[in-house]
């Protein structure tokens, strides 16, 4: 396996874990829609920032159309993964979001490119495992957020398919133009919702959120251009192992059986992958 493929793809799970965490750290503090906007604001200035200095070459005209339907897919993700967070629905919300997003790309590219190795397919299955026990915590309350689920899980993992055919034509330019586009899908919700000033503390972590998140795109991008799409998806969507980690280390959370197990056996998908 191409070792910069396994790093990019692992090095976005990282990031998509951290921005989790600091993501749910500004919902605390901001109501989420601030937590998307200023994320999204902060996230489309830093990349279009760093195209200027590297000199990308601007996103050509005819995959504007794509860079913002990604952006708007992705948050369209978001915003059902936390109406069912913030409903109280996470036992149920999370796990199927989880297990969707990395089942429906591991379908495209198994449909587009034909089967990886015996040993990859074992690994895939493992980390699919791996990510639904990472994501449950909490008891059930019967079919209640499912339909959230669903709806995040649908979207992301679209939008994991979506940023392949961007990768090709740069990585900050097109990441500046999606993140850009989601502001189609936040902004009408941020005048419907409104709300005071927010903090200085929440503001800050929703920056961190933002900078962390879009950083896993580029690396989950580069890593599909090195790579096959299906075994980078499931690498990169590993990340609630990092976040279950971070909240243990750093608010003290428990981590329930289910849990332990999933990191465990996050580890085991990731060196099977890896072989």
């Amino acid at each position: 396996m191409n070792a910069w493929f396994f790093v990019c793809a692992i090095g976005a799970s990282f990031g998509f874990g951290v921005g989790d965490f600091f993501g749910g750290r500004a919902s605390s503090k901001i109501p989420v829609v601030h937590v998307l906007v200023i994320s999204e604001l902060f996230g489309a200035l830093m990349f279009w920032l760093l195209a200027q200095y590297t000199q990308e070459a601007d996103l050509p005209t005819n995959l504007v159309g794509l860079a913002v339907l990604t952006g708007v897919t992705g948050a369209v993700g978001l915003a059902a993964l936390y109406n069912g967070i913030a409903r109280g629905h996470t036992a149920v919300t999370a796990p199927v979001a989880a297990a969707l997003s990395a089942i429906i790309p591991v379908c495209y590219g198994i449909t587009t490119t034909g089967f990886p190795s015996t040993m990859a397919i074992i690994g895939m299955t493992v980390g699919i495992v791996a990510i639904v026990l990472n994501s449950l915590s909490g008891k059930t309350t019967g079919y209640q957020g499912l339909w959230q689920g669903l709806a995040a899980g649908v979207t992301f993992g679209i939008f994991l398919i979506l940023l392949k055919f961007l990768g090709g034509n740069g990585v900050f330019a097109p990441l500046a133009v999606m993140r850009a586009g989601a502001l189609v899908v936040t902004i009408p919700w941020l005048l419907i919702r409104r709300g005071g000033i927010p903090s200085a503390a929440g503001v800050g972590l929703a920056m961190a959120a933002g900078a962390f998140d879009l950083s896993a795109n580029a690396a989950y991008m580069i890593s599909t251009q090195l790579g096959r799409l299906d075994i980078a998806s499931v690498l990169a969507s590993l990340y609630p192992a990092v976040t279950v980690l971070l909240a243990f280390f750093v608010n003290r959370e428990p981590i329930n059986t289910l849990q332990r197990v999933g990191l465990v056996t996050t580890l085991i998908a990731t060196a099977l992958i890896a072989l």
